[in-house]
């Protein structure tokens, strides 16, 4: 009677549909047929192809610590190890391994022939699984070219739909993040403010509740993954999830991140710095303090192009006020325009039920389509070749069908409240700028305008759309017209 311990590795078998109680089931019997006393049943649940595995490594140790034991059982030689580290360390306790299924013992003295065809099998094994780790990296890039997301977790403000196992947007927190990408683009705030804003808002991980460190608000705005890109193993691709921020915003950020680096902030905050340009000479308009006391902007092109004037910061934040009184729509046009949006947002959104409708019907053909050609195949009527790229063709439809349909379901309330909050922003805007801090003012007047001059003393400015629009029919007073 000899001792002897039996080792299973689980991952693989369930894979491959060999039970586990079937497995303890050959190596029991055959122990009672050899008359052999089971000391320890190990189970791995590692890849036989990763050395250091916890089971094995348990195993070894055991059998270096308790000599009595002489034998192992094993179903086969893949089960046991598939790299020659793990091999050279079965080798080196010298004791019998019995490859159950192959009906063969190998030890230290068996045969050369049956150890070099213990070799052979290891040997296979360890080319098996690195063919499968290149199968499954190759239908990883191939999933994502179609722009399927290859990888399993998704960032924050995302979440899987747990029937179509599809990406997206988690309405809770996407709204938060596209927030912050928004402060941060302008450059005036700094990364520890964002940060102090995402936990005033209450942005925290989905699993755990804890509120995002300093540092992980770093990675969330360097993350590609929010202008519906992706990258993987290097390269980027256009998936098919919804975006958070547009590219432009995106370029914005990473733009404030590199003057950042590059030491380019300033140490004392003016509210109209940098948000016009000289007249005369193109060059940006800046402030100063002057006297420990008194603020004063003036254009920074020096070199004889012209005679610096300096502004009293009061003088200019009276003609923005000013601005602002220009584009402030009276009550009976504001009203008038929430009936209109009210109106076209019951036509938007009957098109759009329209438009779903015919996105589901070709999402529909398209599955029967791709259910047809499998049967097809598996009648002898078509190659696997073809089916091949009758699947690849069909697939990237579906995928841009789906796209379409996860982007749809946003269209109405996105383009409505952008609508209504242009519309509201401009029947309060006076009444805003004269309430509002300084860095509120900054953010108004970049809202509202695209490109401020100063001539001398004077303020000259460009409006967004529709904002030149509304300014316009408060100077002609043809307000239906414009």
């Amino acid at each position: 009677m000899t001792n002897g311990e039996r080792y299973i590795s689980t991952k693989d078998q369930e894979r491959c549909g060999f039970s586990i109680p079937a497995q303890l089931r050959i190596l029991r019997d055959y122990a009672g047929k050899g008359d052999l006393d089971v000391v320890k049943e190990y189970l791995e649940t590692e890849s036989a192809g990763k050395a250091g595995r916890t089971a094995f490594g348990q195993m070894i140790k055991h059998l270096q610590s308790d000599r009595a034991v002489t034998e192992i059982l094993v179903e086969k030689t893949d089960r046991l190890y598939r790299n020659f580290k793990d091999l050279v360390l079965i080798d080196d306790l010298e004791i019998n391994i019995h490859f159950v299924k192959d009906n063969r013992i190998l030890g230290k003295d068996a045969k050369s022939s049956d150890k070099f065809i213990n070799d052979i099998q290891t040997a296979q094994a360890h080319f098996f699984l690195n063919n499968l780790s290149d199968e499954v990296k190759k239908g990883q890039r191939q999933k994502a070219r179609q722009g399927m997301y290859p990888g399993g977790r998704v960032p924050l403000g995302y979440r899987r739909n747990a029937h179509t196992k599809g990406i997206e947007l988690d309405p809770e927190r996407a709204p938060l993040i596209s927030q912050l990408f928004e402060l941060y683009a302008d450059g005036d705030k700094s990364l520890s403010e964002v940060h102090q804003t995402a936990r005033e808002t209450g942005l925290a991980y989905r699993e755990s509740g804890r509120p995002l460190a300093r540092s992980g608000i770093d990675r969330l705005l360097k993350e590609v993954f929010y202008t519906g890109r992706f990258k993987w193993n290097g390269t980027v691709y256009q998936g098919d999830h919804p975006f958070i921020v547009t590219q432009t915003l995106y370029e914005r950020v990473q733009c404030a991140f590199a003057q950042r680096s590059n030491g380019k902030t300033a140490s004392r905050f003016f509210p109209f710095s940098r948000l016009m340009t000289c007249q005369s000479c193109g060059k940006t308009i800046t402030a100063e303090v002057k006297k420990c006391k008194y603020t004063y902007y003036h254009c920074t092109g020096y070199g004889g192009f012209h005679k610096v004037e300096y502004v009293p910061e009061s003088v200019i934040d009276e003609q923005f006020a000013e601005v602002m009184s220009s584009v402030t729509i009276p009550n009976e046009f504001y009203n008038y325009l929430n009936t209109c949006l009210k109106s076209e947002l019951r036509d938007l959104g009957s098109s759009i039920q329209s438009d779903r409708m015919q996105l589901e019907l070709s999402r529909d053909k398209i599955i029967n389509d791709m259910k047809r050609i499998i049967q097809k195949n598996l009648d002898g009527h078509i190659s696997d070749n073809m089916l091949g790229e009758m699947q690849q063709e069909l697939q990237a439809k579906l995928n841009a069908v789906k796209f379409r349909l996860a982007n749809l379901s946003a269209v109405i309330p996105a383009e409505y409240d952008r609508a209504a909050k242009t519309i509201e922003l401009s029947h309060h805007a006076e009444s805003l700028y004269l309430r509002a801090k300084p860095d509120q003012k900054r953010n108004l007047i970049k809202t509202l305008l695209s490109n401020c001059t100063l001539d001398g003393r004077t303020l000259c400015v460009t409006y967004r759309k529709p904002f030149d629009l509304f300014a316009e029919g408060i100077k002609s007073d043809e307000w239906l017209g414009n």
